[in-house]
């Protein structure tokens, strides 16, 4: 079995995926580091800057951005990401391959996304989506295709709270349901591409209405992100290998585990049936 790295380029990842979120001169920034990475760590801001021809102060704007304190910061974390370079792990499965190789290739695909997802995400992004949930009269849970079971995960998770929680996974319900949202309400919309025609559409309905959006995509921009109060995401390596689909939906239901766990805690009266075994 190949070693996983102990850890990944989430940085690396984070810039490709933000991208488009930047100005047009904090992008010459990021491309040149995307490009250039083993060099960056060893350049100075100014000289950063030189070559990518844009001000000293434009550096530290895009580092900032990006979540980091500064420069320096960027420096040491993209050092860290080149010190365990990312092991070719998500490979294509093969029609020879044994049970051992499957075996192999989707654990490893699974531990690779989920430790991109925990570098990339917010702590606070998640406490506020708890929040949002346990401030809200009515959850409305939007899932379709792959993310139908995590949609359904997450109603059973908040049901258990007491919370009142409802899962829709066909899309003229969600389309009902967006209709008699009003400000009090909350919908969580699932999605791994984010672009979901069906969700983004009934997303925009109960928005109109007055509704909170919590949405839980693939990192990158997307129609579905855009709607969004709160945005979570997961991250995971593309590549022609099927079993991104299932990794990103572990990665989907671990978030809503540490969601849920947030809430419980938070909750008065939550925790005596916290850990309470059905």
């Amino acid at each position: 079995m190949s070693p996983v790295p102990e850890r990944s380029p989430a940085l690396l990842l984070k810039m490709r995926a933000m991208r488009e979120l930047f100005s047009a001169a904090e992008r010459r920034v990021l491309d040149y580091i995307l490009a250039n990475p083993d060099k960056v760590i060893y350049l100075s801001v100014a000289g950063l800057a030189d070559l990518s021809g844009v001000s000293d102060a434009t550096v530290v704007r895009t580092c900032q951005k990006l979540g980091l304190a500064g420069y320096q910061e960027l420096k040491v974390t993209l050092a860290q990401d080149l010190v365990t370079p990312l092991q070719n792990i998500h490979e294509e499965v093969r029609a020879e391959d044994d049970a051992a190789a499957i075996l192999d290739k989707v654990v490893q695909s699974t531990i690779h996304t989920l430790t991109l997802t925990h570098d990339t995400v917010k702590p606070e992004t998640l406490e506020a989506a708890a929040c949002a949930i346990l401030g809200a009269r009515r959850v409305c849970i939007y899932g379709l295709g792959n993310s139908h079971a995590v949609a359904l995960d997450l109603q059973h998770k908040l049901n258990r709270l007491g919370l009142d929680a409802a899962a829709f996974t066909d899309p003229h319900l969600q389309a009902i349901n967006a209709s008699y949202c009003g400000p009090e309400d909350l919908v969580f919309a699932i999605s791994h591409s984010g672009s979901s025609r069906d969700i983004v559409d009934s997303v925009r309905i109960a928005r109109a209405r007055g509704a909170r959006i919590i949405t839980l995509t693939s990192m990158g921009v997307s129609p579905l992100q855009r709607e969004a109060d709160i945005a979570l995401f997961t991250a995971s390596q593309e590549t022609r290998y099927r079993i991104v689909a299932l990794s990103s939906r572990i990665a989907q239901i671990t978030l809503v585990d540490v969601i849920y766990t947030i809430a419980a805690l938070r909750k008065e009266g939550a925790v005596e049936g916290f850990h309470r075994v059905e």
